[in-house]
């Protein structure tokens, strides 16, 4: 088995990696293998670990014009 992943880190590559496997795998048992089959597969992975077959859908917040960051703001000086 080959798989190519791209951007982000070692971590995060390794999350795709055994999410993509874990949905062709429940893919599979969709086209080929009965359905009953295919939700006591689903039913597995989701108990092992919701990850699996769920991305987590938490991003970067973009930076704001006023600060250093999405949320810090630069320090207010009254003098």
């Amino acid at each position: 088995m080959r798989i190519r992943v791209k951007g982000g880190g070692h971590t995060s590559q390794i999350y795709a990696i055994r999410q993509s496997i874990a949905k062709a795998l429940v893919a599979y048992y969709q086209k080929f293998v009965d359905e009953q089959q295919k939700k006591e597969i689903k039913d597995i992975l989701v108990r092992y670990d919701r990850t699996l077959l769920m991305a987590n859908p938490r991003r970067c917040e973009p930076k704001k014009v006023g600060g250093r960051g999405a949320r810090a703001r630069f320090q207010k000086s009254y003098r």
